[in-house]
């Protein structure tokens, strides 16, 4: 099992949620001091369940929630995972990778998850026990665990030990054993106190419930005769009843035939009204298509019109560009002459220079032959002829390149003439295309405009309509308040007037009196109720009235003597017990006299109670008599003093029900009325009706305000919805014309390149023509230099010649010639070089022109197919409107003929309605003869069920269950005895307690469970003492055996880690294993051995890794996360540190906080802690490699 990720987020400076994976091995943690590495090491001993916030860094445990910067807001709740590896199946868990998640909110509120589950934390450190992981055992160490461990007390280190040993789980187990001996012991003393009170009630039980039983058995005799009387005259109800539902059903019949014929009217008027339907159906669809239709054609016509605009545009596009090719085709023809003329003169000039050539090699072969008898003779004359000859070879050349920049002079002012014209023609083009963009641009701004204000106006709509839904929202949870405050007074109300109906509150002889009294109209008569609701009391005087008239106000009021007489008699024959009743003939007024009436008024807000209470005048004497001579007084000490002034002769009662009794007496204390007092009852369902008319009001003035509130909203999204549609209106305008304007632009764009390319191509015509006519400048300066030489030349051979003029002027004439000749044929040779290059210009000017041709024919044959196209559109859209024109007519015929059918129709279900009011007619006067029989049945029922209600008022039987029980009445006389009889000897069994029997039989049966119980739990005690024992023994083996073993463990890794000496661990107390204190001896190599508390930081440090390394040697746990413990230590005992983490990290994965280099070289991954942002902390992770390691070492 390793650590295979942990997940932050909101703990500490942590806002962001992050992800951290490991990798078996060592991992590293690094960064700056405060930018949060230790927050990791944190977070991990918090999701397992660490609850000391002073472990954790802070003051309180909502510290560890994100509290935000000056950037970002605080965050209310924090979230750590943990997830492990459990392949090894380390943790007794079915799952090969087991999540820890630990959640806690602003409020204190805090959750635990398994794999996303919900559980308590005691299931997940019962699950992490023994393993070395949790919060109190040695997987993650930091300094705080480092001093916990080298603390002076050595029981604080006890439970490092016992994680190691693996007796947690025993001890967590002992001790919940513990607690259920405890809670055993605590059961038996209960259950044996029940068991007594349980006997004490056993025996008087069994007595009340043999004489409860015999009661019963006399009530069942008793109920047999008596309901035989009833049978009897129900039966004789039942013949006469027959009788009537016989005539009953023949009216039936004859009412069913009746009604069958409507039913077969209604049928067919239904089936009239079904084709009707279907008919103004097949009309409604019609018309609909009718109108579909027309539309049709509207679309059609519009479609029309807007291609044909389209094929008048594509006609001025090719007559457009077939000017434009004509154009070329003129320059061409001119282009082509040109050339003609040049090719002709090139010809000639061919023709000339090759006969030129002939005579020239004729005059050269003669000369030659004179010439090599005069060579010597001519040396020096020929050295100047050659010179001169040279030069006019030179000055020929010169020549023939001054003509040919004449001739490419002549090309470049065409062209330029050409570009003049073709460059008006296109900026006219740009012209009118920006005119276009600009008229575009227009037409798109306004639609802009218009699309900002009409969102504008959705905006503020949007926030009118959420206002609206805002206080209609508020409206409704009013609304809701106010429906859930009625639905609870209203309940409240049915409570008290359910109370009211039931006579709640009253004693069992005045309940049943007035019940009586409803039921019996002739009992009733004369009776006008109870006291207490003859009256009307003010709040808070409640409890003060009722305490004055105590049990009077249960007393009934009576017309007269004769009434009261009459309810006694009732009362007495059906033994319903005994009231008070008050005759309003024989009552007699009480009230004060004039003095002390005078004493009343001196006593500090005194009242006589008879002024406080509403009443109808007809009942002044009840109430004079039983409050004439009663005050009411604030309190009991008030009331005192007035007693004395009145001299005990008057009931003086105080507001909160405390009484002074004439003669003295004081009756008082806690009140038994509370919010239950009768008179309260009354006051609270008054009180309450008010709450609800006024609730309902203010519902209806709610519902009312939304109504209102709805319409505003419905109208508002109306707007919304208008808004909406010219909204995407625009945005279908702002669309087109964004592409029209693209368009354009891009029309512009090519104009505006080929203007561009036009006048980049005068200039450099211009710039050649410059440079053309400067070279031409200078040949002419070289020709007049070079004829100025060949001047001087003659005139110094003219000095030689005369000397032989006479021997070579036949040489000469040929050298004449031949010079001539040559000069000649340089000159042609120029002017065919000239004629070349005039051709070639000639030539690239009519392939420009054939590529412009191919263009603009290619793009008018592209026109001309989409004008073909778009013409058998058009055609095609025009007979499909006259299709649609046809579909039309035939529509409006369907419709007159349907409309047709349907007035016949409506002329046939008039006769078939007039028929159908006869028939009602019929079934209405049988409907009368069946209504009275059913008359005179309801009454013979009613009489019926006046005897079921007796059965079941009296007796709780139904008549079934009254019919199991009937038996042949032979003598009515003799059956009334035997009633008399059964009745006496119920009497004379006093007072019974019915549920004895029951109650016999409960406690019985729970005496006898309750002893099985106590058994029990004397077994499971002794079970559990003997478990314990079990568990000590194991956990006392277990214990030294590991003790041993780390003690070993111990002693070696410290010599190894400090380079000799020697360390020991010593138990206080070997006879109390499992809990004495655990002492640690230190000696350093070359020091004595000492008290930890004076070894140096660093070796206290050194100490501590060699107990951790130890223990991890005897049980290795699954990961380790050491913060800082290498601190203290300087680089030599670092790097061996170092060296035991490699060492032990096959067996355990090393997650390791730390600042120290030699811990970063020796680890395999690393994670960086920063913060990129002020308060908050990054994560940046590597994983090594051995070349990054050892850059690191370097």
């Amino acid at each position: 099992m390793y650590l295979k990720k942990v997940e932050l987020h909101g703990f500490k400076s942590f806002a962001n949620k992050i992800e951290m994976s490991f990798e078996k091995g060592v991992t590293a943690v690094v960064g700056p001091n405060g930018s949060g590495k230790s927050n990791i090491s944190d977070a991990i001993r918090w999701v397992l369940g660490e609850q000391s916030v002073k472990s954790l860094r802070g003051s309180k445990m909502e510290d560890v929630i994100f509290s935000g910067t000056s950037n970002r807001k605080a965050l209310g709740m924090a979230e750590v995972s943990l997830t492990l590896d459990n392949s090894s199946q380390m943790l007794p868990i079915d799952y090969e990778e087991v999540t820890i998640t630990r959640r806690m909110y602003r409020s204190g509120e805090s959750e635990y998850y398994l794999n996303k589950s919900n559980c308590r934390l005691k299931d997940i450190r019962e699950l992490l026990m023994d393993t070395g992981i949790g919060k109190d055992g040695y997987s993650i160490i930091g300094q705080g665990k480092i001093d916990e461990i080298l603390s002076s007390k050595s029981e604080d280190r006890r439970q490092l030990f016992e994680e190691a040993v693996g007796i947690v789980k025993y001890k967590h187990r002992k001790q919940e054993a513990t607690k259920k001996i405890n809670a055993t012991k605590d059961n038996l003393l209960r259950v044996t106190d029940i068991i007594h009170e349980l006997q004490s009630q056993l025996g008087p039980l069994e007595k009340q419930s043999k004489k409860a039983k015999r009661y019963t058995s006399l009530k069942e005799n008793l109920l047999k005769l008596e309901v035989n009387l009833f049978i009897k005259e129900i039966d004789k109800i039942d013949l006469e009843l027959k009788h009537i539902h016989q005539q009953m059903d023949m009216l039936k019949k004859s009412l069913a035939l009746q009604n069958n014929e409507k039913e077969s009217y209604f049928t067919k008027l239904e089936e009239i009204q079904k084709q009707l339907d279907l008919w103004e159906n097949e009309i409604e669809h019609c018309q609909k298509d009718f109108y579909a239709t027309q539309g049709d054609i509207g679309k059609k016509e519009g479609e029309v019109n807007l291609n044909q605009e389209k094929l008048a545009h594509f006609i001025e596009n090719i007559e457009r560009l077939e000017k434009e090719v004509e154009d070329i085709y003129r320059d061409n023809i001119k282009v082509t002459k040109q050339l003609e003329e040049k090719l002709t003169q090139l010809k000639n000039v061919d023709t000339s220079l090759k006969e030129l050539e002939e005579n020239l090699k004729k005059e050269t072969m003669e000369y030659e032959k004179i010439n090599e008898s005069s060579t010597i003779k001519l040396q020096d004359i020929e050295e100047s002829k050659s010179s001169i000859i040279n030069t006019l070879n030179d000055i020929s050349d010169k020549k023939s390149d001054g003509n040919s920049l004449k001739t490419l002079v002549n090309t470049m002012d065409h062209r330029i003439g050409q570009i003049h014209k073709d460059r008006i023609n296109y900026e006219k083009k740009e012209e009118e295309t920006q005119k276009k963009i600009c008229d575009l641009q227009q037409s798109l701004e306004t639609v802009l405009k218009n699309l900002e204000k009409t969102e504008k106006e959705i905006t503020i709509i949007t926030i009118e309509k959420d206002r609206i839904e805002n206080q209609q929202q508020d409206i409704e949870n009013q609304l809701e308040i106010i429906k859930n405050q009625t639905n609870h007074n209203q309940s409240k109300r049915n409570i008290i007037e359910e109370m009211e109906r039931e006579h709640d509150g009253y004693n069992r002889s005045v309940k049943n009196t007035l019940i009586a009294c409803k039921k019996d109209k002739y009992l009733g008569e004369g009776i006008y109720g109870v006291v207490a609701n003859l009256m009307k009391v003010p709040k808070g005087y409640e409890t003060a009235i009722e305490t004055a008239l105590g049990a009077a106000i249960q007393n009934i009021v009576t017309r007269n003597e004769e009434d009261a007489k009459k309810l006694i008699a009732y009362l007495k024959k059906h033994n319903l017990g005994r009231i008070t009743l008050l005759p309003l003939t024989s009552m007699q007024k009480k009230s004060m006299n004039q003095e002390e009436l005078e004493i009343v008024k001196e006593i500090d807000n005194a009242k006589i109670a008879i002024d406080l209470v509403e009443f109808h005048n007809q009942f002044l004497k009840v109430f004079s008599n039983l409050l004439g001579r009663v005050v009411v007084v604030p309190n009991i000490d008030i009331g005192v003093k007035a007693a004395k002034k009145l001299h005990y002769k008057l009931k003086i009662v105080t507001v909160d029900g405390d009484i002074i009794n004439i003669g003295g007496s004081l009756t008082g204390g806690s009140s038994t009325f509370k919010g239950n007092s009768i008179l309260g009852r009354k006051r609270e369902l008054e009180e309450l009706n008010q709450s609800i008319v006024i609730l309902e009001e203010q519902g209806k003035r709610l519902k009312e305000k939304r109504n209102i509130l709805l319409e505003q909203l419905n109208n508002k999204q109306h707007k919304l919805e208008i808004l909406h549609k010219q909204q995407q209106e625009n945005k279908i305008i702002e669309a087109t014309l964004k592409s029209k304007l693209q368009q354009a632009k891009e029309e512009k764009y090519e104009t505006t390149d080929f203007i561009h390319r036009m006048k980049r191509e005068l200039q450099e015509l211009e710039e050649a023509k410059k440079t053309t006519l400067e070279k031409y400048k200078l040949i002419e300066r070289a020709i007049q230099d070079m004829e100025e030489t060949i001047s001087q030349t003659k005139q110094m051979v003219e000095g030689y010649e005369e000397n032989i003029v006479k021997e070579k002027q036949q040489l000469e004439k040929l050298n004449e010639g031949i010079t001539k000749g040559k000069i000649k044929t340089a000159t042609i040779r120029e002017q065919k070089k000239s004629l070349l290059q005039e051709i070639e210009n000639l030539q690239t000017i009519l392939k420009f022109n054939e590529t412009q041709l191919e263009e603009k024919n290619k793009r008018i044959a592209e026109i001309n197919k989409d004008h073909k196209i778009l013409h058998q559109v058009i055609e095609e859209n025009k007979i499909q409107l006259q299709n649609l024109m046809g579909i039309l007519r035939e529509l409006e015929k369907k419709l007159e003929e349907l409309k047709k059918k349907r007035q016949d129709l409506l002329q046939v279900d008039k006769q078939k309605k007039e028929s159908l009011q006869q028939i009602e007619e019929i079934i209405k006067d049988l409907n009368e003869s069946t209504y009275k029989l059913d008359m005179k049945c309801t009454r013979l029922e009613m009489q019926q069920q006046s005897f079921y209600n007796k059965l079941w008022e009296e007796y709780e039987l139904t008549y079934i269950q009254a019919k199991n029980i009937r038996e042949d009445i032979t003598d009515n006389i003799n059956i009334g005895r035997e009633i008399k009889t059964l009745k006496d000897e119920i009497k004379g069994l006093g007072h019974i307690n019915m549920e004895s029997i029951q109650e016999y039989e409960n406690v019985k049966e729970r005496y006898e469970f309750l002893t099985n119980q106590k058994d029990d739990l004397e077994k499971a005690r002794q079970t559990l003492a003997k478990v314990i024992k079990d568990m000590e023994e194991t956990m006392k083996k277990q214990f030294l055996e590991e003790f041993i073993k780390i003690r070993k463990n111990f002693n070696d890794v410290f010599i190894k880690l400090f380079g000799g000496g020697k360390a020991q661990l010593v138990l206080e107390d070997e006879k109390d294993l499992l809990n004495c204190g655990i002492e640690i001896i230190a000696q350093p190599p070359g020091k004595k051995l000492q008290s930890l508390s004076l070894l140096s930081g660093g070796e206290r440090a050194l100490t501590a890794i060699s107990l951790l390394f130890g223990i991890l040697l005897v049980k290795p746990s699954p990961f380790c996360i050491l913060d800082e413990i290498e601190a203290a230590l300087d680089d030599a005992n670092v790097n061996r540190f170092a060296g035991f983490l490699q060492e032990l990290s096959p067996d355990t994965q090393f997650v390791v906080v730390t600042h120290r280099r030699g811990t970063m070289e020796s680890a395999d991954a690393l994670y960086g802690v920063t913060m990129e942002e002020e308060g908050i902390s990054k994560i940046v992770s590597v994983k090594f490699t051995d070349e990054m390691n050892n850059e690191i070492a370097s």
